[in-house]
């Protein structure tokens, strides 16, 4: 396979948690304290703060989560590397119409990936946690996508925090579906299936909805070597047992894996996610990452240019009768009618914000069920997390 090789001083550290760390310097807003507010006019924002019986807090345990009065009232806890820590690394949104993902006669699920841990359906009834220590208690959880209405997790090793992680490993799962009827989660691609050796780690990937594209990492004492790989199965990914290999793998490079991945300009961002943040102020410059509800990966949209300033962070997630935006901050954006609902405010975008968060906290992802809003919040200081968990918000009591 082409290769790209970087060799490195004993001094010089490259791997893929300071790449993504830096990345994310460039384009948030890298401060010691909370992110600052979303400038935009109070009288146009829903404060949420003042209606404290719409929301609930709930912190992250090794069993699952546990109401809590408000967040600086978790238990502290060890600050670590973020693919070491217990947080939810992910929120992913299930479509109105995916009816595997829906239990009977309510609204689509929020799937929370918890890091070190599993999976947390958040729905608008109930929030049940799905564990498997066998995959999730010594591997970092990276993000969901979904193949016909069925999430698909992926899981690694950091190389850096784990220098020994793979010499003696029989079984190295790579992506691995959620069965929510029985609770198990089911490996269905591994690094054998992908002829990965043991010292390779796939550090990122992208799911097209036709094509997996994957970036593989490998180090030794003198170099670290970057691989670019692609496959499309033969047969249904979910079909495939670790044992067998239907899949067909092709050499790719780092131009093509670039592509799939790269950031493109926010003029290109769908209608509706432009709709949606056109009152931003034209100054204000962003990155969104845009999901689409039981999508493939995210598209990400930058508008501005880094060299011009912080750049914030917003996840945006496209459901099918609506739409919204989440700021590090709390500051939400929302357009459209919410599961079993009628158009909010006439069809024109409402502005929220979430409870102000402490010091050295950030809101990182949300998703919604029915009327019920899950927003990820973590305890955040550069590239560690200490205190992690997710907030409830009742948008019925507040919008209806």
């Amino acid at each position: 396979m082409k290769a790209m090789k970087i060799f490195l001083k004993a001094n010089c550290i490259f791997s893929k948690i300071f790449c993504a760390v830096f990345f994310s310097i460039l384009i948030s807003c890298a401060q010691k304290n909370s992110p600052e507010q979303i400038p935009i006019a109070t009288e146009e924002i829903v404060n949420l703060e003042k209606n404290n019986s719409a929301f609930e807090w709930f912190c992250l345990t090794r069993d699952g989560f546990e109401k809590i009065e408000r967040p600086q009232k978790t238990p502290a806890v060890i600050k670590k590397p973020w693919t070491e820590a217990l947080r939810i690394s992910y929120m992913a949104q299930a479509a109105e119409n995916s009816p595997l993902d829906v239990d009977a006669n309510s609204a689509p699920k929020v799937f929370a990936l918890v890091n070190r841990l599993g999976v947390i359906a958040l729905g608008a009834e109930e929030n049940k946690i799905f564990k498997d220590d066998s995959i999730f208690a010594n591997r970092s959880a990276e993000k969901i996508v979904f193949m016909n209405g069925t999430p698909v997790i992926s899981v690694y090793k950091n190389s850096f925090f784990n220098e020994k992680i793979s010499a003696h490993e029989m079984f190295r799962p790579f992506l691995v579906q959620l069965a929510q009827d029985s609770g198990v989660f089911f490996p269905i691609l591994t690094y054998e299936n992908l002829a990965l050796d043991e010292k390779t780690q796939v550090n990122d990937f992208c799911w097209n909805g036709a094509q997996w594209f994957c970036s593989t990492k490998s180090s030794d004492e003198n170099e670290t070597k970057f691989e670019y790989l692609k496959f499309r199965p033969e047969t249904t990914l979910l079909s495939i047992l670790p044992e067998q290999n239907f899949i067909s793998i092709e050499e790719s490079d780092e131009d093509e894996f670039r592509a799939q991945r790269r950031p493109q300009k926010f003029s290109y961002a769908p209608d509706r996610v432009k709709e949606l943040l056109e009152n931003l102020p034209a100054d204000f410059n962003f990155y969104a990452e845009c999901k689409i509800a039981s999508g493939p990966t995210p598209h990400e949209y930058l508008r501005g240019k880094v060299s011009s300033g912080a750049m914030r962070k917003a996840t945006v997630q496209i459901s099918d009768t609506w739409i919204a935006a989440l700021f590090e901050d709390g500051t939400i954006f929302l357009n459209g009618a919410l599961y079993g609902k009628k158009i909010l405010n006439g069809g024109k975008s409402i502005a929220l914000r979430l409870p102000k968060l402490p010091s050295g906290y950030i809101y990182s992802d949300f998703g919604i069920s029915g009327t019920q809003f899950f927003a990820a919040w973590e305890e955040s200081e550069f590239f560690k997390t200490g205190r992690a968990g997710f907030i409830k918000v009742n948008l019925e009591k507040i919008l209806y």
